[in-house]
């Protein structure tokens, strides 16, 4: 196994727990709101972090390959990814209504955390 291979393997799981942490963190916040508004955004969040993994999971399936093989998984991985964060939004705002803003806060944590785990995690 390629040493880039291994280490992108090792990072997804890293990112996921950056982005879960920044999630807990607003989620913390929004406890003094009310119970339902914590778990709208840690479900919020929730659902950046499963697409992480989704993508992740898709991304480095194919092992090393040619940039064809590269390419299609990445693009799988992100279609993977935006369908279960489409998706998830709609059961949880629209099936199982959930006030918005907290979901979309935690929507926004997650991909901060993101932002963060990427810049600092190595």
């Amino acid at each position: 196994m390629s040493t880039q291979l291994a280490h992108g393997r090792r990072l997804v799981p890293r990112i996921a727990l950056a982005e879960a942490v920044a999630t807990a963190v607003v989620a913390s916040g929004f406890a003094f709101v009310s119970a339902q508004a914590a778990l709208a955004v840690l479900l919020g969040g929730a659902l950046v972090v499963l697409g992480t993994l989704l993508f992740g999971w898709r991304m480095f399936a194919a092992g090393v390959g040619s940039s064809g093989t590269a390419l299609a998984s990445m693009l799988a991985g992100k279609a993977m990814q935006w369908i279960a964060l489409a998706l998830g939004l709609f059961l949880v705002i629209g099936v199982w209504h959930f006030p918005v803003l907290p979901v979309v806060s935690g929507v926004i944590a997650a991909q901060v955390g993101f932002w963060i785990g990427t810049g600092l995690i190595r």
